[in-house]
């Protein structure tokens, strides 16, 4: 009786209704499902490899579908279950295929299976995946009937499944997500959105000073990619104390990505507050160029000048500084060096490296330290670039700069040196945190559009009579390209073959090649073979094989 309900009442193959579709989807499905269950895998490793891999195909286009009606169903994203856990996954995990993946990984679960070396995790969600394995078969088969019946009807009964099965396999994907791969915590999440903040300020910084331009962000110059790390360094040391680079505080709050270089941190910026606002300006420059010799403006202050100005002036009281001692380094042709993986050493192994070793004094004095009142003589054009917001008072330079830069030749050694720190970690950044670098950058260089909605009373949008069911719809919400129809070309748009230009008659009739779309005349369009991504896992007619 459902097979001659089914010969009657299936929808047409060129119907692209979400229950059509899901109809020969699901077909399509149950066919792999039951040649795969016919004989033994181990038998035949590479065809039972090759089923298997047809049969996430199918899941996954059973699942694009059941999304499908979902949007359609409950078209407002706060009706649905809420994935805004997906940010704490880690970029490679979130692909067109999850969902056929996570499918897959319950019916094993359900099945008895464990996760190799997860066999407490897979314990603690087996229950969730019976559960949801269970509630999916209910759902096709309520969604199966309902195509033989009308496939542009939901029902109550259909909304309601629907809505449960969203929920529940929202739960089991961050379930299963967080058993498989390292997940976010909330506080590492908020870790990296303060660095996104940094570095968003740090962009916009960068634009008021031309340090860089708004051509280069908008044509991706790799030159941003690289000066937005190096420059949130220094000026999250600096301008932002309290921001995503707070040494002063425990380790374990800031973010992942900088922790490592904790302690090398609060080194580079008791170096950087040894500076005056020419030399920090300098130093901004050849983090952006990569040039470490930069001309000398004519107020720069030398160390001699340095040192007379500190023998002038009387000392004040000031919260003391680490002092940071410096050791032998070794400086070769390339002046690219790399921080160091350990915290007290930066190294680099190639045959052009530098090789420097700073170590750090943390024994604070109690009591007073002298302080170095030095106001060097800044031309207004450098002022204005810091801009009145930005300023660096020469007064909030550390109170031991001196000795910190008495451990230094000259002023173009210490500037040297903060090059080569900062820039060091933040290349490490680029390697060793990768994809941390690049979804922050997302962040900041592509932020979500937001597409203004105008709306008029009393009218409604125009819409084109006798429109085909063509798949147009199904192309803008369905996030597969290779599961979206094609459009056809309308009959009355097309008066003669396409290939062979044979004009149409009563005996010559139209045919549509259900790969392009396009018309063709019965001799041109012999051929047929199976389309499974875009819902023909039959044989049908195209133009060529």
């Amino acid at each position: 009786m459902l097979s001659l309900r089914k010969l009657m009442n299936k929808p047409r193959p060129d119907d692209w209704a979400p229950l059509a579709k899901f109809f020969y989807a699901d077909e399509a499905l149950n066919c792999i499902a039951l040649e795969l269950d016919s004989f033994d895998g181990r038998r035949d490793p590479e065809r039972c490899n090759a089923l298997v891999n047809k049969l996430r195909i199918s899941q996954d286009r059973v699942l694009h579908i059941i999304g499908e009606m979902l949007t359609i169903v409950y078209p407002r994203e706060s009706d649905r279950a809420c994935r805004d856990f997906r940010v704490k996954f880690p970029d490679e995990i979130i692909h067109d295929s999850l969902p056929g993946q996570l499918w897959f990984g319950a019916e094993c679960l359900a099945a008895g299976s464990s996760i190799i070396d997860h066999e407490s995790e897979s314990d603690a969600i087996r229950p969730l995946a019976k559960e949801l394995t269970r509630h999916l078969d209910s759902l096709r088969d309520l969604l199966k009937d309902q195509s033989l019946r009308d496939p542009l009807i939901y029902t109550d009964a259909i909304k309601e499944s629907l809505l449960k099965f969203d929920h529940l396999f929202a739960a089991f994907e961050f379930q299963y997500v967080s058993a498989m791969v390292p997940v976010k915590s909330v506080k590492e999440h908020d870790a990296q959105l303060d660095v996104a903040v940094l570095f968003s300020d740090v962009l916009e910084r960068a634009l008021a000073q031309r340090l860089i331009t708004q051509e280069q962000i908008d044509s991706f110059d790799p030159i941003v990619m690289i000066c937005i790390p190096r420059l949130a360094i220094v000026w999250g040391l600096i301008y932002y104390p309290e921001g995503a680079l707070n040494v002063d505080g425990p380790q374990e709050n800031i973010s992942e990505m900088f922790r490592p270089y904790y302690s090398l941190l609060s080194k580079i910026r008791n170096l950087l507050l040894a500076l005056t606002p020419n030399e920090l300006l300098k130093v901004e420059k050849i983090l952006c160029t990569g040039e470490t010799q930069v001309a000398e403006e004519k107020d720069a202050l030398t160390m001699a000048a340095f040192r007379s100005n500190h023998d002038s002036n009387d000392s004040r009281t000031r919260k003391p500084f680490a002092n940071l001692q410096l050791k032998h380094y070794q400086q070769c042709d390339n002046d690219y060096g790399s921080a160091a993986k350990t915290e007290k050493t930066i190294e680099k192994a190639d045959g052009n490296c530098i090789n420097e070793k700073l170590e750090i004094d943390e024994d604070y004095e109690s009591g007073t330290q002298d302080e170095v009142d030095v106001q060097p003589s800044c031309t207004s054009e450098e002022d204005e670039s810091h801009g009145p917001e930005y300023s660096l008072d020469d007064t909030c330079m550390s109170p031991n700069a001196f000795e910190l830069r008495s451990k230094f030749q000259s002023a173009d050694d210490l500037i040297h040196r903060l090059f080569v720190c900062i820039s060091g970690v933040a290349d490490q950044l680029q390697t060793n945190y990768s994809s941390e670098v690049r979804k922050v950058l997302k962040l900041i260089l592509q932020p979500t559009e937001v597409i203004p909605v105008y709306e008029v009373n009393g009218q409604t949008a125009a819409s084109a009579e006798n429109e085909e069911e063509t798949g147009v719809e199904v192309q803008e919400t369905l996030p597969l390209p290779s599961f979206v129809g094609v459009r056809w070309v309308p009959d009355e748009d097309c008066e003669q073959c396409t290939a062979c230009s044979a004009p149409f008659t009563v005996v010559r009739r139209r045919h549509h090649c259900r790969n392009c779309g396009r018309i063709f005349c019965n001799k041109c369009s012999r051929n047929s073979i199976c389309i499974p991504e875009l819902g023909y896992d039959r044989r049908v007619m195209v133009v060529f094989s």
